[in-house]
């Protein structure tokens, strides 16, 4: 391909093309080392993610107690009521 570009265009544009792939290498590098940061950053959320929702999950478990706690305290009353009028 060479062979067909006159001396003095190939004499101006090879040194630039090389110029530009330098570049494109020196990109590709900086979008590398990104991916990593933003993998790195990912993981940290999904860990930060997965310890939130252990703490929703034993949130849940205590409500439910104290939903049945409320039930049972309910039925208490009900039958004290119930003890009051027969006694």
């Amino acid at each position: 391909m060479t062979s067909k570009i006159p001396s003095w265009i190939q004499s101006f544009l090879l040194p630039e093309l090389e110029f530009i792939k330098g570049e494109l290498k020196a990109i590709n590098i900086c979008i590398e080392e990104l991916d990593k940061r933003v993998e790195s950053l990912r993981n940290e959320m999904i860990a930060r993610f997965e310890a939130v929702n252990s703490r929703i999950d034993s949130l849940d478990k205590r409500l439910d107690v104290a939903e049945r706690l409320a039930v049972i305290e309910a039925k208490l009353r009900e039958h004290d009521e119930t003890l009051k009028k027969i006694v």
